[in-house]
């Protein structure tokens, strides 16, 4: 995404190369094309059905089944037990759930690297987040079983199937270990799954089979940013009897997205599902994620380093010692570069020199360019520093 701004010197416009994350206003299904379906839909509701009721509810029992079959096959999630409930949004379904589950003062478990949105609903609330250890592979099963005990939390959250901003999968045996061990305990698991569709290749990592039929167990899912473009569209899965405890019908409805894009959604799965453009969607994601990588290596900067993700749309770089994450998106916006620094990803105990770039919107110019920015903010501070 690019914007503009004024240059650091003279009369010149710079373009801003945004990679601090947000939604994308284009998509592989171009916004005009959406927004003639939504039209489409507009028109056929006000023509009049004879039964617009109980045709709403076939389009929406046919967009459930759709998204289950068709971008989650091997999932478990059976459409006719009630498992899946659509909503506008990842962000306002795990809003929702905390407003409905947590009370200041209640503990919350997390990785100690974790969504920065998430954190900022969790911190909203009042609760207290205590970060479980663990590594690239998910939670530790003994210092999450010593968490359980000790802190007695009200809820466990997590993003197993691709972590923000690492891009990381766990390990299925930490999956099921964790699972059981949030049972056991009593406590809800809280799965945020809304990047598990952005997947590099490695189809054994898929995490998804039989896991949203597990009790104690909700997953929150989105369409990815880029596919529909100017739609947010998510689902929350797990079983009927965690849905009518934390998501009753009157929750529900507050949630789900408006009926002309249910209906409109649902009009395009019957024309183009969408399982083709999400393969397309993954190759064009990993590509520029190895184009970005390249061209951080080619820098040879000291003591820059990543680990390459996944899945997701975001790179996490550890930069030098010396290099504040703050301090350099302030130099680095002066040179039309926007990225988020790390601190905010951190549920404790920040590691200032972090940063973290969503890549998944820029075409190869703006790759280069936003690279060599990136290269140039940081040699004038390694430089200052030295």
């Amino acid at each position: 995404m690019v914007g503009k701004t004024a240059g650091t010197g003279g009369s010149e416009m710079t373009t801003i190369i945004n990679w601090m994350g947000g939604w994308p206003k284009e998509g592989l299904v171009a916004a005009s094309e959406w927004e003639e379906r939504l039209a489409a839909a507009a028109s056929e509701q006000k023509s009049g059905a004879a039964s617009p009721v109980r045709k709403e509810s076939e389009s929406d029992s046919e967009l459930r089944a759709a998204i289950a079959g068709d971008l989650l096959p091997g999932s478990g999630i059976n459409e006719g037990a009630g498992l899946l409930v659509l909503v506008s949004g990842a962000d306002a379904a795990i809003g929702k759930l905390a407003e409905r589950l947590l009370s200041p003062g209640d503990v919350v478990l997390t990785e100690k690297l974790t969504s920065r949105s998430v954190l900022q609903l969790l911190r909203k609330a009042g609760v207290r987040i205590v970060p479980v250890g663990g590594d690239r592979e998910g939670m530790n099963p003994e210092a999450l079983q010593e968490a359980l005990s000790i802190h007695r939390p009200r809820l466990v959250y997590a993003a197993p199937s691709c972590t923000d901003p690492e891009g990381a999968a766990w390990n299925k045996e930490r999956l099921a270990s964790a699972i059981r061990l949030c049972r056991k305990a009593g406590v809800l698991m809280l799965r945020d799954d809304r990047q598990e569709l952005i997947r590099y290749g490695k189809k054994d990592l898929n995490l998804r089979s039989g896991v949203r039929e597990e009790a104690g167990v909700l997953s929150v899912g989105q369409l990815p940013p880029g596919l529909v473009g100017g739609l947010k569209f998510g689902w929350v899965a797990g079983t009927s009897e965690d849905m009518e405890r934390w998501l009753p019908p009157q929750v529900q409805a507050e949630l789900q997205p408006t009926s002309l894009e249910r209906a409109a959604l649902a009009a395009l799965l019957r024309e183009q599902p969408l399982s083709p453009l999400l393969d397309m969607l993954n190759v064009q994601c990993g590509r520029k994620m190895r184009r970005l990588t390249e061209l951080l290596a080619l820098s040879q900067v000291p003591k820059l380093t990543w680990v390459s993700p996944e899945g997701g749309i975001h790179l996490w770089l550890t930069l030098p010692p010396a290099l504040d994450g703050e301090a350099l998106l302030r130099g680095a916006w002066l040179k039309g570069l926007m990225f988020q620094p790390g601190t905010p990803f951190y549920a404790t105990e920040p590691q200032r020199n972090t940063v973290r770039l969503t890549f998944a919107f820029a075409d190869d110019r703006q790759m280069k360019a936003g690279a060599a920015r990136l290269i140039e903010a940081m040699g004038e501070f390694l430089g200052r520093s030295m």
